[in-house]
């Protein structure tokens, strides 16, 4: 598993940050990631096609971007 830490507290919306994440972990890996940590507060993110996964450990607007082959 190889995530991208992405951190952004800007006020977009949680999806085009998530989404921006997205694209930076394409253009880095060269892969489609397969699943997105976030916080709780930003759990209402809506990607199609991509997982999220809500975990405590992540602060409030960082995304890891990651790929789990479980989930495809």
């Amino acid at each position: 598993m190889l995530y991208l830490g992405w951190y952004d507290d800007s006020k977009k919306a949680p999806t085009d940050k998530a989404w921006e994440a997205i694209a930076a972990y394409r253009e880095k890996f060269g892969e489609q990631p397969t699943v997105i940590l976030v916080n709780e507060a930003d759990r209402a993110i809506e990607l199609g096609g991509i997982v999220i996964r809500v975990e405590t450990y992540i602060r409030k607007n960082n995304f890891w971007v990651g790929y789990e082959a479980a989930y495809l």
